[in-house]
């Protein structure tokens, strides 16, 4: 029934057990706090509810600040990549740049963008927090950032 009242909420197709897990273990934690009046079946919608909505909120959020980013590179790469050699230049330059990070470091990039997990599933997965895991992100990418300018400028000289 959670699951169906999940995606009822809108919750994409191959989030709604995630999200379900999350009300359960919320459930879960918070027995204690439950009205003895209340039915436990509608205190699971509440939880399920407030949660979905959270969701809802995170994800809105991740789009606008990824279609942010995303026009901002665009709008960088296009005025710097005038040849064709120079698309070639700029892999070489990420690659180079990211063979040159500590492996912890790639370890993030590659949870991040190649399995696509959030920071809170990352940091799950080597014994840190969200938060520590969104500052190295940030680290990371200006570190690349400025790595691949040094090197397409060494080359541009």
């Amino acid at each position: 029934r959670i699951r169906a009242y999940i995606a009822g909420m809108g919750i994409a197709r191959h989030e709604v057990d995630d999200v379900a897990q999350e009300v359960y273990l919320e459930f879960y934690k918070s027995l204690e706090k439950m009205p003895e009046d209340l039915a436990p079946e509608r205190w699971l919608k509440g939880i399920a509810r407030n949660l979905c909505l959270n969701h809802i909120r995170r994800c809105a959020r991740r789009g606008r600040l990824h279609h942010q980013a995303l026009a901002e590179i665009l709008a960088r790469t296009e005025s710097e990549l005038e040849s064709p050699g120079r698309v070639e230049s700029l892999h070489v330059a990420l690659d180079t740049c990211l063979r040159k990070l500590p492996p912890k470091s790639r370890e993030i990039l590659q949870l991040r963008y190649e399995q696509d997990l959030p920071s809170h599933s990352i940091a799950d997965a080597l014994g840190s927090t969200a938060e520590a895991i969104r500052i190295a992100l940030f680290r990371i990418r200006n570190g690349l950032r400025d790595c691949i300018a040094n090197s397409l400028a060494r080359e541009s000289a």
